[in-house]
């Protein structure tokens, strides 16, 4: 019994930290899905989850908003497809090979993707 009231003090005593954490870190939080601001809430409130955790998803935002950016310039989008199909090619090649000597091969980032699909 004492450890239940002892549980369910400390989870409203977390309720009331997490309830503060987003008080204090909502303006912050806006900040982090505004381009080039998404670090305030990584410097300023780094020790606010909350923030934080909007910050880093702006982060994420804002260098895939600077790579589409990038592949809007025709030679930089050309030399990465083709890099892209090059590597494809030889990671193709690569298990060719090893599947003709009967080992098992994971290409790299792709075999965790493949992983993960329920065929």
């Amino acid at each position: 019994m004492a450890e239940e009231v002892f549980s369910s003090e400390e989870q409203r005593q977390e309720e009331k930290d997490e309830q503060r954490f987003i008080e204090e870190g909502k303006s912050a939080a806006i900040l982090g899905y505004i381009p080039f601001l998404c670090f305030v809430p990584l410097v300023k409130m780094k020790d606010n989850p909350f923030a934080v955790r909007h910050g880093k998803q702006g982060l994420i935002l804002f260098i895939l908003e600077i790579l589409a950016v990038l592949f809007l310039l025709p030679k930089i989008s050309d030399f990465f497809w083709s890099a892209v199909i090059i590597l494809c090619v030889i990671f193709a090649l690569l298990g060719i090979f090893n599947a003709v000597q009967g080992k098992s091969y994971k290409v790299p980032y792709v075999g965790d993707l493949a992983e993960k699909f329920r065929i």
